[in-house]
């Protein structure tokens, strides 16, 4: 793998032509092209590099972060996990019944 450029570097696009990266993730640059505006191209895509910037940014992007969090949190949490009820209880009745002998039974269908 390459050294990942970072925001500023100067490159020159076979197909867009010569341009200024802006943005820079793990996977992706944004580069603004002179002729073509802004265009998003992988990091392994081939083109000249003309001037390169050190990296100085952390290259995992908030929504990359977000989407991990979002997939780590639905792999593991019980709160969205759905257990479908058996079909011995379907039709029968919930009773609720109090430690108090004073207050009566409640039943829920």
């Amino acid at each position: 793998m390459n050294k990942i450029l970072g925001i500023g570097s100067r490159i020159n696009h076979s197909e867009f032509g010569k341009g200024v990266v802006t943005n820079v993730t793990s996977t992706m640059y944004w580069v603004t092209f002179i002729e073509n505006g802004l265009e998003t191209i992988e990091v392994d895509s081939d083109f000249e590099v003309l001037d390169a910037v050190e990296d100085e940014v952390d290259t995992v992007s908030f929504y990359e972060i977000e989407n991990s969090l979002r997939d780590l949190l639905k792999k593991w949490s019980d709160v969205s996990e759905i257990v479908p009820i058996a079909d011995k209880w379907r039709g029968g009745t919930l009773i609720l019944r109090p430690n108090d002998s004073n207050l009566s039974d409640k039943e829920i269908p």
